[in-house]
C-alpha cells in the first residue's frame, strides 16, 4: 500500500478524537468529519484510504486546515536523508576572535532562519513563502555545515594550546 494511504487509514484508527483548528471545537477523527472538511464524498475517501485513488495534495491541506498533524507535513515535505561527505582543508583563521565573531553571527542567523521556517510550517498550510523560505535554507545549508566545522576546529584548536600553555607554565 503507498505510503499516503497507510497515512489516511492510520490516522483513521488512531485519532478518536482531534481539536479542530478552525473552531477549537473536538471532533471525531472519522470518514464523515473528512468529509466535511474536505469536499470528498466517503466513496472517494474509501478509495484514498484502500490505495485504489491517488490522494491529491488539497485533500491534505484541506485536514490541516482544520487538524495540524506532523505526519502530514512530513508527508508533503519529506525530510531528506543526507549524507554529506566534507574534506576540509582550509587552513585554521589567522584571528580567531574576529572569526568566532562572524561564525557566532552566521550561527545567529541560522537559527533565526530555523526559526522562522518552524513558524511557518506550523501554520498547517503550505503556501509560496514556506516554499521559498525552504528554498533559501536548503541553499544555505551546506555553508553553514562548513562553518559549523570550521568553527568546531578553532575552538577546539584554540582551547588545546591554552591549555598546552597553562601546562607548561
Amino acid at each position: 500500500m503507498r505510503r499516503d494511504a497507510e497515512l489516511l487509514s492510520l490516522l483513521l484508527q488512531c485519532e478518536p478524537w482531534v481539536l479542530d483548528r478552525m473552531d477549537g471545537k473536538a471532533r471525531q477523527f472519522i470518514v464523515k468529519t473528512l468529509v466535511a472538511w474536505t469536499g470528498k464524498s466517503e466513496q472517494t475517501i474509501s478509495q484514498y484510504r484502500n490505495g485504489t485513488s491517488n490522494i491529491p495534495v488539497e485533500f491534505w491541506r484541506s485536514i490541516l486546515d482544520h487538524h495540524l498533524d506532523p505526519r502530514i507535513v512530513h508527508l508533503l515535505i519529506p525530510l531528506d536523508v543526507r549524507i554529506d561527505l566534507t574534506i576540509d582543508t582550509a587552513d585554521e583563521p589567522a584571528s580567531p576572535p574576529e572569526f568566532f565573531r562572524a561564525a557566532v553571527q552566521a550561527e545567529g542567523e541560522h537559527h533565526e532562519q530555523m526559526k522562522l521556517i518552524c513558524e511557518l510550517l506550523a501554520d498547517g498550510r503550505i503556501d509560496e513563502l514556506d516554499r521559498e523560505t525552504v528554498v533559501a535554507y536548503e541553499a544555505a545549508f551546506h555553508q553553514h555545515r562548513l562553518t559549523d566545522a570550521a568553527l568546531y576546529r578553532a575552538i577546539v584548536n584554540t582551547y588545546n594550546r591554552k591549555r598546552e600553555k597553562a601546562a607548561a607554565r
